[in-house]
């Protein structure tokens, strides 16, 4: 039978692999951490039942624990989904640590169980109180000496308030966990954090500096290189330069996105279909087919405004070439969908000019 220390083993190992991932980390890839995860949640709760020992019992919640946190720094990039599972489980954790505490334990820290409570409140759907806490961890002035926990509780601040639509505190919070980042990786994700928020007050300048800052310092042959960040400034600076139409220095960026994504992800298609506009407006329009084409090839997702756009780039780049009976089926398609498209009246218009 498992015993705990295979478990922890388990968990240790499984979390070693994650920080240390160099690439993109696929849907299926994603899924199978996932998995992994949940088995050794079941695992720990079936051995809880029957541990006999008030140490053991200490042990399984702890790792309990760490997976929560695990996943939601390692795997879901500070992203929680509040599902039923979750919030048993966020319950379970928030009892244990109430009661180390009345117990006066010094199992945890006041620092680990005020962030770890914090993480539980986060997965159990309250982020008000999850939002108290992680502002408790970070004014703490408890020794934190990896530094880990003040820079995860200024990140998941700043994620929150991003969420509020607050973004000059998000930026503010985002800028204030860079005090606690332990290395060039850890770095970089926070400078894009801070960059995200600078582009959504709209200042594209700051931002295209700080996205460009933190691409210098990813390294994915280093821990904690975080592919879903990296992937995010490369497609950020392509829209800058692209909005300045700067279309040669976009097409770099956005050249690196399909280098480092794989093929069925969303990103490789939205770098494809830029591409394809950027094509387009240098008037390399067998270039824009190709492009347009193989993002359409490469969509496997429901259809939706942007797929629909992407038909209706490809109808226009086909007019361009002179060529209506290749349009006009993209144009007979946006017609014909029932996705809410803007430019469906001008799609309409054309199709009825070359009917």
């Amino acid at each position: 039978m498992t015993d705990v220390k295979q478990l922890v083993d388990q968990r240790v190992a499984l979390e070693s692999r994650l920080q240390n991932e160099t690439s993109e980390l696929s849907d299926a890839r994603a899924r199978l951490y996932d998995h992994e995860y949940n088995d050794l949640q079941k695992q720990l709760a079936a051995l809880f039942k029957t541990a006999k020992s008030d140490g053991d019992r200490i042990t399984i919640m702890l790792e309990m624990m760490r997976i929560l946190e695990n996943r939601l720094v390692y795997l879901h990039n500070f992203i929680v989904d509040a599902t039923t599972d979750n919030r048993i489980l966020a319950q379970l954790v928030t009892r244990f640590i109430d009661q180390l505490a009345s117990e006066r334990s010094t199992v945890l820290t006041k620092l680990e169980a005020t962030y770890y409570r914090a993480v539980a409140a986060l997965y159990a759907g309250d982020t008000a109180t999850a939002r108290d806490g992680f502002s408790d961890a970070c004014a703490s002035e408890e020794s934190d000496e990896a530094n880990d926990i003040k820079y995860k509780s200024y990140v998941m601040l700043g994620h929150l308030s991003h969420g509020d639509r607050d973004y000059a505190k998000a930026k503010e919070l985002h800028e204030q966990s860079l005090r606690y980042s332990q290395n060039s990786n850890v770095t970089a994700q926070a400078l894009a954090l801070k960059a995200l928020n600078s582009y959504a007050l709209g200042d594209e300048a700051e931002a295209l500096h700080l996205f460009q800052e933190a691409l210098h310092l990813f390294d994915p042959h280093q821990p904690f290189f975080n592919s879903y960040f990296y992937r995010n400034a490369l497609l950020f600076c392509g829209a800058i330069h692209f909005d300045c139409r700067e279309l040669e220095t976009a097409e770099g960026y956005y050249r690196r996105v399909l280098e480092s994504v794989e093929q069925h992800s969303y990103d490789f298609f939205d770098a494809l279909t830029h591409l394809g506009r950027i094509y387009y407006a240098q008037q390399r329009y067998d270039d824009a087919v190709k492009s347009f084409e193989r993002a359409i090839q490469t969509h496997h997702f429901s259809e939706n405004e942007y797929l629909v756009d992407t038909w209706f780039w490809l109808a226009r780049t086909h007019m361009k070439q002179n060529d209506k009976e290749r349009a006009r089926p993209y144009l007979e398609k946006i017609a014909a969908t029932e996705v809410k498209y803007e430019k469906k009246p001008q799609a309409v218009e054309m199709l009825q000019k070359i009917a």
